[in-house]
């Protein structure tokens, strides 16, 4: 059984769908509806709260910021989000947070997190929370991105995502919230080692077995190929104008 509530925090399409999947086998309450999303591969589930996904979005309309590709990694933003209860009605995400808590424990996993939790974490005090912050490797990332026809510089994105990466966990650590970094490259291509030191954090029992009844894809290899890196940088080669 769950011992804590669970926060997953990640830039996006770092693997935190599958983290998450992975973790909430364990009966963590995903709420009463989540959000599915659709790409090249499918129709997908993110288990995504769809409630806190839309005070999410309330919360930034509310404060006029519109999110954009360098939202993600803007620190002063980070900032001014995180003190800024004077400008919102809390009163909704209080409630919010008290109906997580009548459902057992509960897993929270929404990319909007990254550059909100700092407001949310000050309405959470009190509640029994461990932080899982998803990465991924930059290449991996970069390569993914480029073949989803979304044109970054590699150099550029790598800074990007180690400083605000390095600005949450100090976050969490100043804050004294207990958290584990998990790089989804890690996870697929060494598996055990990150299971087990998963186990270690959650004091649960994950398994191999169940790792590889969620994943779709092999495990044990990179989380890309040979053929999508050399499409990633053709690509961006016909594209590279627009970094």
């Amino acid at each position: 059984m769950p011992t804590s509530n669970i926060i997953v925090l990640t830039t996006g399409l770092s693997g935190s769908s599958v983290v998450t999947g992975f973790i909430a086998q364990k009966d963590y309450w995903l709420g009463d509806k989540t959000v599915f999303k659709s790409n090249a591969s499918g129709h997908y589930e993110t288990y995504e709260n769809e409630r806190l996904v839309e005070l999410n979005d309330e919360l930034l309309a509310t404060l006029n910021i519109e999110l954009n590709e360098s939202s993600w990694y803007d620190a002063d933003l980070f900032v001014r989000i995180r003190k800024s209860h004077n400008e919102v009605d809390t009163k909704k995400f209080v409630e919010f947070i008290n109906y997580c808590q009548q459902h057992g424990k509960w897993i929270w996993k929404d990319p909007r997190l990254w550059i909100t939790i700092g407001f949310w974490g000050e309405l959470l005090q009190g509640c029994d929370i461990k932080y899982i912050v998803v990465s991924r490797q930059p290449i991996s990332l970069w390569v993914s991105l480029i073949n989803k026809r979304q044109i970054v510089s590699y150099s550029k994105l790598k800074v990007s995502e180690k400083n605000s990466q390095d600005r949450i966990i100090r976050y969490l650590s100043d804050s004294d919230f207990p958290s584990i970094t998990m790089n989804y490259d890690e996870l697929v291509e060494h598996p055990k080692t990150e299971i087990h030191r998963l186990n270690h954090f959650l004091n649960s029992n994950y398994t191999l077995k169940m790792f590889r009844d969620l994943y779709k894809g092999k495990i044990g290899r990179k989380t890309f190929s040979n053929k999508a890196f050399i499409k990633a940088i053709l690509i961006y080669i016909k594209n590279y104008k627009l970094t």
